[in-house]
């Protein structure tokens, strides 16, 4: 009887307690310290006056608060949203992760191009031309129509 006793205290201790998995976790598909790192840095860039050539946060362009934004990540990219747009890796809409850069066809500033920085959860951080890092979705009528694609680095 004590064998018995032994052996199905063993089986417990061995099974975790349990005899169920619990299917309920999901593991999150975001990199929650890269995002917590880009909400300070917006944070920090959210008064940034809209300046044409500007990399600095007396005053920036999208691709020089890309830029700048990604260096705090150890990320190096180019300087212009064109050859931010030409190098790095290509990504699928469907696919993007936070830190990605999405460009959009704006018809505004040089070349005509706008870029910001893919957040999670449908939303990217910009800076926008009317001053300030601003979180947007990129599925709004506006940034839809206009999305051109995304690069990852």
């Amino acid at each position: 009887m004590r064998h018995i006793f032994f052996i199905i205290t063993i089986i417990f201790f061995i099974s975790g307690c349990s005899f169920y998995q619990n299917l309920n976790y999901t593991r999150p598909i975001y990199n929650t310290n890269k995002e917590t790192k880009l909400k300070t840095i917006a944070h920090e860039w959210k008064k940034t006056p809209y300046v044409l050539g500007g990399t600095s946060k007396k005053g920036a362009d999208c691709s020089g608060f890309t830029q700048s934004a990604l260096a705090q990540l150890n990320i190096r990219i180019p300087r212009t949203t064109k050859t931010q747009l030409g190098s790095g890796r290509k990504v699928s809409k469907s696919k993007l992760q936070t830190g990605d850069l999405v460009f959009f066809k704006t018809g505004r500033g040089p070349n005509g191009m706008h870029v910001g920085i893919y957040m999670s959860k449908g939303k990217f951080i910009h800076l926008s031309t009317k001053g300030g890092v601003k979180e947007v979705e990129l599925n709004n009528s506006y940034w839809k129509a206009r999305y051109i694609g995304a690069r990852r680095y």
